[in-house]
């Protein structure tokens, strides 16, 4: 799987019986200019580059209305029948409704025909430019409380850049403000009531503070602790960079708070993997980092005290893998046990208790290609979620690993991504919902305990045919399909803010939250 980035927005489609869809094809005239996306506000500190907020729904001074005239009175003036612009109304709102069509990926779209974003599936919808692609984030806890659902919002997170040369590359701490609901953006004021009038229509703002980062950043992962939330950054040069990122988000909390210059250094450099780079990481919430690289092997670090600056590198590899370890996850169940996915399409379950450094569980061939993550639920400890490079992915059932054969039957699995999966992670407020990302750029959220009886199976079969007239085979767990962004990377939850995702691409950020979760 090709994991480099090429240094450049918003279309959706939410699936749903009643074909209430986020994009939508309709004609357009091919004369008519595109409407520029206007920029939104930013406030940028430490470095102007950064990127910013985009504004796809700007306003825009309105045209005078066109009256269509009918009759003509005695004077010589054309006056509109009586009832005829009511008729006319009707007939205008039936050509619009065919004009209007759920599109779905693989849908051909005619000549002329553009998707457009369907406000009415958000409740939230930002996007975000970045000066050079992010390769991986992770979002930063924050002191703003936890479940929380009033806008506007505040989001915090660490990202990485893969810049054009290895000198110009950063860690960039972003604090995303004043994060409005959108789902009102389409009305007109007359249609909104009295709860939507009080929406503002205000530029987000973006805040970020830098570090500056020896080559390109691979994955970026964050210790969920808002006391030190330590970021650790995988480099292209082979090092794993432990970042304290605690200073800088009090001088974002606290205006006027000089950063010192130690706070732009790394903490600690793990060394333990030579020159060879890799992509999986991930943190134990004791301060324990696990890393694998593309030469198979996995190395343990652990913090020796609450303070973060002191880390030991563990010198002996985790080995079993026979190519590159592709992704890595903490049990949430038992603090000494790891699962860790590769390219020799095996999962492996380990415990870094074991005297030998060996695995104690395998599922082999557990995909028909490279499987590139994994993610394991938080709520329902048992489920492991993996992704592939062929496009499936697979739900395992810890409890039933394997038969009286050794064989391990998935749980669920699914084919729907057309290329392969990039990321993939559980809800932490919902155990059955999971978020998808693939490079066919589709991020898709599913819902797993949607089980439909026959009369419902048909009426879903009903609902899904295309522009062409021809059925489409639509699994009833999918609820979302979020797309505009090219070459997808990332996707995840908010700890913080139920049903809030982002995700990064080459394009850039989404910030969003759905209708469906």
């Amino acid at each position: 799987m090709s994991k480099r980035q090429n240094p450049s927005a918003s279309a959706a489609c939410q699936v749903e019986e009643n074909a209430k869809v986020a994009a939508v094809s309709g004609k357009s005239n091919v004369d008519q200019p595109e409407k520029p996306a206007g920029s939104r506000g930013m406030d940028v500190d430490g470095d102007a580059d950064m990127g910013e907020f985009e504004d796809a729904f700007e306003d825009e001074i309105e045209e005078d209305e066109i009256l269509v005239e009918r009759e003509e009175d005695s004077d010589g003036v054309e006056m509109l029948g009586e009832g005829d612009d009511e008729e006319e109304e009707e007939e205008d709102e039936e050509v619009a409704e065919k004009k209007r069509q759920v599109y779905l990926p693989g849908d051909i779209l005619g000549e002329g025909e553009v998707l457009q974003v369907d406000n009415s599936a958000y409740h939230m919808l930002h996007t975000m430019t970045a000066q050079w692609p992010c390769l991986s984030f992770d979002f930063v806890p924050d002191n703003l409380g936890n479940s929380r659902s009033m806008f506007p919002h505040t989001m915090y997170a660490v990202a990485g850049t893969q810049a054009d040369r290895a000198y110009k590359n950063q860690v960039i701490l972003m604090k995303w403000s004043q994060l409005h609901r959108t789902i009102n953006d389409d009305k007109s004021d007359e249609d909104k009531d009295d709860d939507d009038i009080n929406d503002l229509d205000e530029d987000p703002i973006l805040e970020t503070k830098t570090m500056r980062h020896q080559g390109g950043v691979n994955r970026v992962r964050v210790l969920q602790s808002y006391q030190s939330p330590l970021a650790a950054t995988w480099a292209d040069t082979g090092k794993v960079h432990i970042w304290d990122t605690k200073k800088l988000m009090n001088a974002f909390e606290t205006p006027g708070t000089q950063v010192p210059a130690s706070a732009q250094q790394p903490l600690f450099t793990i060394a333990s993997h030579g020159h060879t780079e890799g992509y999986s990481m991930d943190w134990n919430p004791d301060g324990r980092l696990l890393t694998g690289d593309c030469g198979s092997n996995i190395y343990l670090t652990t913090r020796r005290n609450d303070t973060g600056s002191n880390f030991v590198a563990d010198r002996t590899p985790f080995k079993g893998h026979k190519a590159s370890v592709e992704d890595i996850q903490w049990s949430p169940e038992e603090a000494s046990v790891f699962a860790s996915c590769s390219v020799d399409q095996t999962i492996k379950i380990w415990d870094v208790r074991a005297a030998n450094h060996s695995f104690a569980l395998e599922v082999p061939g557990a995909h028909d290609s490279d499987i590139n993550v994994i993610s394991w639920n938080r709520k329902s400890r048992y489920l492991l979620a993996s992704g592939g490079d062929n496009g499936d992915f697979k739900v395992w059932d810890m409890r039933k690993w394997g038969d009286s054969n050794g064989r391990s039957t998935p749980a669920a699995e699914f084919k729907w991504h057309r290329k392969a999966i990039t990321s993939i992670e559980w809800c932490p407020n919902d155990e059955s919902v999971l978020a998808v990302a693939g490079a066919d750029d589709q991020i898709t959220l599913w819902d797993l305990a949607v089980e439909l009886d026959a009369e419902e199976e048909a009426r879903h079969r009903e609902a899904m045919v295309g522009p062409d007239g021809i059925k489409r085979d639509v699994p009833a767990q999918l609820l979302f399909i979020h797309q505009g962004q090219q070459n997808i990377k990332e996707v995840h939850w908010h700890p913080q803010i139920h049903g809030a995702l982002a995700s990064t691409a080459a394009s850039g950020f989404n910030i969003f939250k759905t209708i469906s979760v």
